[in-house]
């Protein structure tokens, strides 16, 4: 019989303390909520509460007045009175379940959401500390519970203390004792990462704990300079479609019939370089012929893949239906397991360079020349200006065009 040890993964932006690490919330974007906009947002509730208080009052008030006028408080005893009682009490009934409904949306929301509805008004969200995730229904019931009690203890005081604490909280994030009872923290999703947004977030966070460019796992190189070895990568067949040439002529000397081609055979090297002055086909019409480009896909790591027609991108990728015979196929590491098997597609021909999110997991964006990050629609051909940057899993590679 054996028994297999589990160990729990670590909580990423957890000290060995076991504190969350204000500085690694503020490396992912998010942005603790300033205490004017959470105060409005405590106005708002309170105000909300008023109004949906206002039955009850007003019902409690006229039951009041109604036993006050039977005679001092006396229990009323004719039919008249009786009748008398029947509106306030429902008013008075219906305004305590009011009430009740409010208090209970208000904890889900709260609880399950991040948000109440002065919150969700002013751009807030209260979050777990350690995980960004949802506070936890039950948190916010406890903490709702120690403001009650200050309220009972110390009437409007005991709250203002609650809610003012936040001012000297040493982190400098505004966490209140509030906060720190429910383990939460209220940040600000307008000007700040939204943690709700998971794609977001899951980006942010990949962001931070991938490795410096300088120190990313090795990529297979195209260097023909050093041997083989596990880590070079040996490319599929590429399409030369880009190029229309007809193929180098052998003498009758080679043993070939005039004007024909023998192709050489496999692993041989090719007869004519890849650079040489391509030959135009006879039937082909007179035209003046475009510059011939060169794309390379250079990795952050320096690593560099030449691209042309269509090339797959992934940790594993295989063609699909709607792909050519002669795609690309380059698998590749990526340490942040942020790799889908096939997750991206790079195109090349005479319309431009194109790159196409293949329904990845975590997605693959755009960076342009100023730094602006766009995520790609899946399925949908984006252009990439020469010089933009593409990232895909943990991986990010530059396109670089060299004229010939």
């Amino acid at each position: 019989m054996s028994i297999t040890m589990q160990t729990a993964e670590p909580i990423p932006g957890i000290g060995p303390d076991g504190r969350p690490d204000p500085a690694y919330a503020a490396s992912l974007g998010l942005v603790p909520a300033p205490n004017g906009r959470r105060a409005a947002a405590f106005s708002i509730d309170a105000a909300v509460w008023v109004l949906v208080a206002v039955p009850a009052v007003i019902g409690w008030a006229q039951l009041l007045v109604a036993v006050s006028a039977t005679g001092n408080g006396a229990v009323p005893t004719t039919s008249a009175d009786v009748a008398g009682l029947v509106g306030p009490l429902v008013l008075a009934g219906a305004g305590q379940v009011l009430l009740a409904v409010l208090g209970i949306v208000q904890l889900a929301l709260h609880g399950r959401r991040g948000v109440t509805i002065g919150k969700a008004s002013l751009g807030l969200r209260s979050v777990g500390v350690a995980t960004f995730e949802r506070p936890g229904f039950w948190r916010v019931v406890l903490r709702a519970l120690v403001l009650w009690l200050a309220q009972g203890v110390l009437p409007f005081v005991g709250p203002a203390i609650c809610f003012g604490s936040g001012l000297w909280d040493p982190e400098g994030r505004g966490r209140s004792w509030l906060d720190r009872i429910g383990r939460c923290w209220v940040v600000d999703a307008r000007h700040g990462l939204d943690p709700f947004d998971a794609k977001a977030l899951r980006h942010a966070r990949r962001r931070v704990e991938s490795e410096p460019l300088a120190t990313r796992a090795t990529l297979p190189s195209l260097a023909s300079e050093r041997g083989i070895d596990e880590r070079t990568f040996i490319p599929a067949a590429r399409s030369s479609s880009g190029v229309v040439a007809a193929p180098p002529a052998l003498d009758d000397a080679a043993g070939a019939a005039p004007g024909g081609w023998t192709p050489p055979p496999l692993g041989a090297p090719p007869s004519t370089p890849h650079t040489s002055s391509p030959m135009s086909w006879p039937s082909a019409p007179a035209s003046q012929p475009a510059p011939a480009t060169t794309v390379t896909l250079v990795f952050a790591d320096g690593g560099r893949i030449a691209a042309s027609g269509t090339t797959l991108l992934g940790r594993g990728p295989a063609r699909g239906e709607a792909d050519p015979v002669d795609a690309t196929l380059v698998p590749l590491v990526d340490p942040s397991m942020g790799l889908s098997k096939t997750h991206a597609a790079v195109e090349v021909d005479a319309r431009g360079i194109r790159v196409t999110d293949r329904w990845s997991s975590n997605g693959t964006s755009l960076v342009d020349a100023a730094g602006v990050e766009r995520d790609l629609e899946p399925g949908v051909p984006q252009a990439v200006p020469p010089g933009s940057a593409v990232r895909l899993g943990g991986l990010e590679f530059r396109v670089e065009v060299v004229g010939a």
